[in-house]
């Protein structure tokens, strides 16, 4: 199993300002002590048009990441490649993967905010089949010298990108979605799906959609890699982590999970600032995990066994992660 850090954004909550100068130091550094704990992987978030220094450009941060660090794998996650032109994510994709001496995998999403699209002048209900155009087109750029392409949404005669990657292939995952539909969507074009935070018996379901979609799609099963991203609180009992969890809820979540739209109804529309009891709320709620040491450890190990590869962890406890359950994966 490898462990990633979910690493933030610049974002702090709006009682907590701070320079921003200072905000990108401490992430790079969060970078450097991520790879002193024995992490795999350091992920970097993309959002726009926010009060809180969220970073709009992860690439940029990887690279500033890669000139501190030498080993960890640096991640974008995820990378909203529907808000611009494919050409241009591969080309800063390719640069970054240079200057982190191969060290670059791309996680690409859709994207959920209406104040992105809105702001960025894209359609939000194209955005699965232009994220799936999109990672075809990247994949292509990025392992071929010459390509064109021909799609609904892109098209493209005889290019070349420059610079060229130091790793062939780039890794990519299709990242975010917590339903099968989204697990049918990787799996039809096979690619590497990157499961959004979910309870245990969710993933369950996704896997087995996303295994059986590869075959049909004339994809070999065992090749599609899955990873996680796992929200776990750690306690010495379930109750202090759950204290745990409900301060992250009251600072972080509360804001990013019910202002912006990540939250769906049963007929598939965005909610926005849902009641604390209303059902998709407390369902995303019972999926951040609280538990011991020995009960994550137990947690994970039943990722594992589904396949999955790659476990995204918060940032919060990277200590306990170093010393108590990293090394009962290696």
């Amino acid at each position: 199993m490898q462990f990633w850090v979910a690493a933030p954004g610049m974002s702090v909550h709006r009682g907590g300002a701070q320079a921003l100068a200072s905000s990108f130091e401490a992430w790079v550094e969060g970078a450097v002590y991520a790879e002193q704990c024995g992490f795999d992987g350091y992920t970097a978030p993309e959002h726009h048009f926010e009060y809180n220094d969220w970073m709009p450009f992860p690439l940029q941060a990887l690279s500033a990441a890669a000139a501190a660090t030498s080993k960890i794998r640096l991640i974008t996650g995820a990378m909203l490649c529907t808000l611009y032109d494919p050409v241009l994510a591969m080309e800063a994709a390719a640069t970054a993967d240079v200057l982190s001496g191969g060290r670059i995998s791309l996680g690409l999403g859709m994207g959920y905010r209406p104040l992105e699209f809105d702001g960025m002048g894209f359609a939000k209900k194209t955005r699965g089949a232009r994220l799936s155009e999109a990672m075809e087109i990247i994949r292509l750029g990025l392992s071929e010298e010459r390509f064109s392409y021909e799609g609904k949404h892109y098209q493209y005669s005889d290019i070349q990108i420059q610079p060229r990657p130091l790793q062939s292939p780039v890794e990519m995952w299709f990242c975010g979605g917590t339903t099968p539909v989204t697990a049918r969507r990787a799996a039809k074009s096979g690619f590497n799906y990157w499961i959004a935070n979910a309870p245990y018996d969710s993933c369950v379901d996704i896997v087995k959609t996303y295994r059986e979609e590869l075959s049909k799609a004339g994809h070999d099963p065992s090749r599609g890699r899955l990873a996680a991203f796992r929200d776990i609180f750690i306690g010495d009992s379930v109750s202090e982590a759950e204290e745990m969890r409900d301060y992250y809820l009251r600072e972080f979540y509360d804001e990013h999970i019910r202002a912006y739209g990540y939250l769906m109804d049963d007929s598939g529309q965005p909610l926005f600032w849902p009641a604390l009891d209303h059902p998709s709320y407390q369902n995303f709620v019972d999926s951040l995990y609280c538990g011991t040491v020995e009960m994550v450890i137990e947690e994970i190990r039943r990722y594992g066994e589904l396949g999955i590869e790659a476990i995204t962890v918060p940032p919060g406890q990277m200590d306990i992660f170093a010393k108590k359950i990293i090394p009962e994966f290696k």
